[in-house]
This record gives C-alpha cells, sequence and structure tokens, in this order.
C-alpha cells in the first residue's frame, strides 16, 4: 500500500486579514492563507492514481498542489490543520469517492482517503494565545479533529 499526499492552494491567493476568520477582530496584525491537503491510500498503479488524483482535484490553471507531505506555505506562526471526525458526513470526501466508484478499469484501488484544511496564520504574537483563539472560531469539536503546529 502506498500514500500519496497532495496539499492544493490557489495561484491567486495572496495571505489575507486573518480577523475575517474570527468572530471578534484581534488587535494583533495577522492574515492568513488555506489549502486543502488529501491523503490517499491505494493500492495498485501508483502513477495512475497520482494522476487520476491530480485531474479530479486540481485545476491547473488557477491551483497549484505540492506533493510529498511538505507544507505548501512557510513561514507561518503557526497552522491549524483540521477535518472531519471519523463517521460525520463529509460530502467532498464522498463525491471523490463516488467519481472514484463510478469509473470502471482503473489500475489502482483507493483503500483511504482523507481531506484537511490546512489554515496558515503568519504575523507576531503569543502563538498558544492565539491558536486557541483561532481554532475556538473556526473548529467545531462535535464534527472536527484538529491539530496546531
Amino acid at each position: 500500500m502506498a500514500t500519496l499526499t497532495l496539499e492544493v492552494f490557489s495561484r491567486f491567493q495572496s495571505a489575507t486579514d486573518a480577523n475575517k476568520l474570527l468572530y471578534t477582530p484581534i488587535d494583533d496584525r495577522l492574515t492568513y492563507n488555506h489549502t486543502r491537503l488529501y491523503t490517499v491510500e491505494c493500492e495498485g498503479d501508483l502513477d495512475a492514481a497520482r494522476d487520476y488524483m491530480r485531474r479530479v482535484l486540481v485545476d491547473p490553471i488557477s491551483q497549484k498542489v505540492e506533493e510529498g507531505g511538505a507544507p505548501a506555505l512557510s513561514g507561518e506562526l503557526f497552522r491549524i490543520s483540521y477535518g472531519i471526525k471519523k463517521g460525520a458526513l463529509d460530502l467532498e470526501k464522498e463525491a471523490i469517492l463516488a467519481n472514484y466508484r463510478g469509473r470502471k478499469g482503473l489500475p489502482f484501488r483507493i483503500t483511504n482517503l482523507t481531506i484537511t484544511q490546512n489554515i496558515y496564520i503568519f504575523g507576531n504574537g503569543d502563538k498558544a494565545a492565539l491558536a486557541a483563539r483561532f481554532c475556538k472560531d473556526v473548529c467545531n469539536p462535535a464534527i472536527h479533529t484538529w491539530s496546531v503546529r
């Protein structure tokens, strides 16, 4: 079994005011950018799986993709990575898997798909306090799991 990681992000979106993520603004001058990280476990032809996932997930004109697990962006104060809990309905994941199941004769098999949203926060400040504040406003403990890096 092999694992593919594809972190997809916009070619045209630059970091913007992080207060957009919060219910009430803060004084710190922070910016953010976001990506989606797709972790695909598969068996069979890995190159075919990579090509398929790139065709399904990435618009080559407006998006870029970073493969291999290295973060797509750098220089952040911290990064919040969050995703849907197991057992909760993840519509994007279900749409991707429905597309995959509808294709016949693919030379690979997807055994697991995980989608993680990454929010990169840029600027200066108390990392722990700011991360706690952003997690409180962005992540819903009823449906999300998350980590801060």
